[in-house]
């Protein structure tokens, strides 16, 4: 009898959370994601720090460069008020017509270029981590569960 009503409320458990998980998902007809409007950007001017990251103005519009501060320790002559060249695609942010996120593809800084494009997912999945297939001495771990 307990096995029973035990069955029954994890049954009504997994119903119910799978109609509360609605019909606006990606991949049924329904549209994704909004994609905001992008453009190519070529941007040269002085390094600044504004609003806690790395940024460039250009005129009177502000590039922010998120991420680029990451590479601060590899990169040498990335410092605040170095002259550099950066492309990518450039995202406006927010209602200011004034600021814009750049993320960039390519740093041109102390006349060398660096490639900062990210990877696509267009990479094989990876097959090696434990447990699996690729891993043949591991013993696999099955649990029998007895109530």
């Amino acid at each position: 009898m307990k096995r029973f009503i035990l069955c029954a409320l994890l049954a009504f458990g997994i119903v119910a959370m799978v109609s509360a998980q609605g019909r606006e998902r990606w991949g049924r007809g329904e549209p994704g994601p909004r994609q905001l409007p992008t453009e190519q950007a070529t941007v040269t001017g002085n390094l600044t720090i504004v609003q806690g990251s790395l940024a460039v103005k250009s005129g009177d519009i502000t590039y922010l460069v998120p991420g680029l501060l990451r590479y601060a320790g590899f990169i040498d002559s990335l410092k605040d008020g170095a002259q550099v060249k950066l492309e990518g695609d450039a995202i406006s942010a927010g209602q200011d017509a004034k600021i814009k996120v750049l993320r960039v593809g390519k740093l041109t800084i102390g006349g060398k270029d660096y490639d900062l494009a990210r990877p696509r997912h267009d990479a094989p999945a990876r097959t090696d981590y434990p447990g699996g297939p690729a891993w043949p001495m591991m013993p696999q771990m099955h649990f029998n569960w007895r109530w």
